[in-house]
C-alpha cells in the first residue's frame, strides 16, 4: 500500500519569561507583536518552491480533463531541469523541490507521478477495477482515477505540501540541527542564522506577515490562497488554527531575537501540535464530505484521495501521535479500494484521527 501512499492575536498578549543572554531563563513578562514583522526576515527560496509546487499541481490536474501527463516532464519540474516555467520570474531560480522532499516521501511521491502517466495516456471510463475517468453524477465534474478509485493528481498536490513544507518546517528547519547554530552574528538580509532557519519554516507555511491581525480580511483572490494557509483558514471558524499557528510563529521569532531558547522551544512545540490539527483536520474534513456524497463514485473518490494525502502527511511531523507505520496501517485496512469502501471504514478512520490528535470534540463540524 506504500505506493498509494492559524481569533487575532492580541497586542496585549502576555507569557511568562525570565531573562538571561544564553536564554537558560524565561523573560519575566514580553509582550508578543501582533505580526511577523521582523527585520532581515528574507524566505525566498521557500516561496520559489511553493510557485514551482503550484505549477506542477496545475499540470498534474490537467489529467481531469483528458490530457496525458508525462512523468519525466514532470521529474524536470521537481528537479528544476531543462523546465521552462509559466511564472518566468523562476526561469532564473537555482531552487528546486525534489531535494527537499523527505527521503522515503521521494521514492512513494516518483510511483505516483508514474502512474499518473501510465493512467493518463488515452484513458478509458473509469469504474471499480478500470482505470479512467469518471464524471459525477450531475455530470459538472470529472476526475481521472486508477483502478482502486484514487486520484493520483490529488495524492501528488496533498503528498507533496506534506513532503516538502509541512516537513521541512516542522521536521527540519525546527530541529536542532538547524536551530542550534549562531545567533550572534547578524547578515543583512538573512539575519541570523537561526533567525533565518526560522523564517524559512515559515516561508513555507506561507501566510501574509499580519495574516493573524484583527485588520486582516482574507482573499482567496491572493497568492497566498493555497497549500497550508488555504486549509488552516479553511477550518479556522472551527479550530482557530490560523491565530495558533501565527502565535507560534511570531512567539519563536521573538524568543529568538531574545536569546531565549526556552521559549523558542516551547514555539517549536505549540507550532508543530497546531499544524498537525490541521492536517489532521482537513482529512477529516475531506472524508466527511465524502460521508456526504457517498453515492456519487466520482465526488466520493476525490474527496478520499485529498482525505488520503492528508493522513499520509501527518507522518512527516516529529510530533505526530501517527508515525508512517500507523499511518500505512490505516490506509491500508479502510481505502485499499476506494471504490469498495464503506461508511463504517470511514467513520472508524475519522475516530481514530479525531482520537489521535485531540479532535474528537470538533470531528462532525471540520
Amino acid at each position: 500500500m506504500k505506493k498509494l501512499l492559524f481569533a487575532a492575536l492580541s497586542l496585549s498578549l502576555i507569557f511568562t519569561s525570565s531573562c538571561d543572554k544564553d536564554g537558560d531563563k524565561d523573560e519575566i513578562t514580553a509582550q508578543l507583536p501582533s505580526s511577523y514583522n521582523f527585520e532581515n526576515v528574507n524566505h525566498s527560496g521557500q516561496d520559489q518552491r511553493l510557485d514551482m509546487l503550484s505549477e506542477i499541481v496545475s499540470y498534474a490536474k490537467t489529467s481531469n480533463s483528458g490530457s496525458a501527463v508525462n512523468a519525466q516532464l514532470m521529474f524536470d519540474m521537481m528537479g528544476n531541469k531543462n523546465y521552462q516555467w509559466q511564472n518566468t520570474d523562476l526561469n532564473s531560480s537555482s531552487k528546486q523541490i525534489a531535494s527537499k522532499l523527505e527521503a522515503d516521501a521521494s521514492l512513494v511521491m516518483g510511483d505516483w507521478i508514474r502512474l499518473l502517466d501510465s493512467i493518463s495516456q488515452n484513458p478509458n471510463t473509469g469504474s471499480n477495477g478500470v482505470a479512467g475517468l469518471v464524471s459525477n453524477q450531475a455530470g459538472t465534474k470529472q476526475y481521472l482515477f486508477n483502478e482502486q478509485g484514487y486520484e493520483l493528481a490529488q495524492l501528488i498536490e496533498k503528498g507533496s505540501i506534506g513532503a516538502l513544507s509541512y516537513y521541512q518546517a516542522t521536521a527540519v528547519y525546527t530541529s536542532s540541527t538547524k536551530m542550534n547554530v549562531d545567533n550572534d552574528t547578524v547578515n543583512p538580509g538573512k539575519g541570523t542564522d537561526m533567525q533565518h532557519h526560522w523564517d524559512e519554516a515559515f516561508g513555507y507555511f506561507s501566510a501574509p506577515k499580519n495574516f493573524a491581525e484583527t485588520s486582516f480580511s482574507y482573499d482567496n483572490t491572493q497568492d497566498y490562497h493555497r497549500f497550508w494557509v488555504k486549509y488552516s483558514h479553511e477550518l479556522n471558524e472551527v479550530l482557530g488554527c490560523d491565530a495558533k499557528i501565527m502565535k507560534a510563529f511570531i512567539k519563536g521569532r521573538n524568543a529568538i531575537n531574545n536569546n531565549n531558547l526556552i521559549t523558542r522551544d516551547v514555539a517549536i512545540t505549540e507550532l508543530r501540535q497546531e499544524w498537525q490539527k490541521v492536517c489532521a483536520g482537513m482529512a477529516i474534513h475531506y472524508l466527511n464530505g465524502a460521508k456526504a456524497d457517498f453515492a456519487d463514485d466520482a465526488l466520493r473518490n476525490h474527496q478520499l484521495s485529498e482525505a488520503v494525502g492528508f493522513l499520509w502527511s501527518l507522518r512527516f511531523n516529529p510530533s505526530s501521535p501517527l508515525n508512517a507505520e500507523a499511518g500505512d496501517k490505516i490506509i491500508k485496512d479502510s481505502f485499499s479500494n476506494l471504490y469498495e469502501i464503506t461508511t463504517s471504514d470511514i467513520n472508524a478512520a475519522i475516530d481514530l484521527i479525531a482520537t489521535n490528535y485531540g479532535l474528537q470534540s470538533h470531528k462532525n463540524h471540520l
